[in-house]
């Protein structure tokens, strides 16, 4: 997703210390969310998911879609995101990107849904065209904002624009101070309406997951070995 996502009142750009974004992906989508952002990670994942096709139906081949999601997975990861996935068709061509960034500070009330929905009329990457559809949802996670617009982006180096679509869905989960922010975005105006199914379809298995206990263990700080000790197994 070719952006700089708003950096709005506390934002923070990885995950929160206490809870993952998840959601029901089933086939729809391929999960790009990096924890290093290193190439060497977005390799290893590339290579995972390329296996997930048939290659009989790739149209470039298994080289090219796996570099076009290792070089997907690095770009998204540097706006920083909680979670990024895209959906592509299985020919290998890509049909839409996610993305979910999470915005607060601890001890500042986050705003409302009204007083933050100027944010969420706002691309840092495009302008607006037309007016965009904007609709109040509820969720099983919590409150919502829907906002889905026509945009026009500036090309790389500024050669040009292009038309996208995006839904961008606002969400205050309940009894976090934290707004999660879920964003699909396309060029494919032909299956607007499919892609805008598979995003709505999707919003409604949005959840907060507690940070596994290995991941929560690898991050504590260990003290060091006392003189004489020894940091690893002893075989007897």
């Amino acid at each position: 997703m070719e952006q700089q996502h708003q950096q709005s009142a506390g934002s923070f750009p990885g995950p929160e210390d206490d809870y993952v974004v998840d959601f029901d992906f089933g086939g729809d989508w391929l999960g790009l969310t990096l924890q290093e952002g290193t190439r060497a990670e977005a390799r290893e994942l590339a290579a995972h998911l390329v296996g997930q096709f048939n290659p009989l139906n790739l149209v470039g081949g298994r080289a090219a879609l796996q570099k076009d999601l290792e070089e997907r997975a690095l770009s998204v990861f540097e706006s920083g995101p909680v979670l990024a996935a895209a959906a592509y068709t299985e020919g290998g061509a890509l049909l839409a990107d996610l993305a979910v960034f999470a915005y607060g500070e601890d001890g500042v009330q986050r705003p409302s849904p009204q007083e933050y929905l100027p944010q969420l009329l706002k691309w840092p990457y495009a302008e607006v065209k037309g007016e965009p559809q904007v609709s109040d949802v509820r969720l099983p996670i919590g409150t919502a904002v829907r906002v889905q617009a026509m945009l026009i982006e500036k090309r790389r180096f500024g050669w040009g624009k292009k038309l996208s679509e995006s839904v961008q869905y606002g969400v205050w989960p309940d009894g976090l101070e934290e707004i999660l922010v879920v964003e699909a975005r396309w060029l494919n105006f032909e299956r607007t309406e499919e892609l805008t199914e598979l995003v709505d379809r999707l919003m409604p298995t949005m959840r907060l997951l507690p940070v596994p206990a290995e991941s929560a263990e690898a991050a504590e700080p260990t003290e060091p070995a006392p003189d004489g000790a020894s940091d690893s197994p002893i075989e007897t």
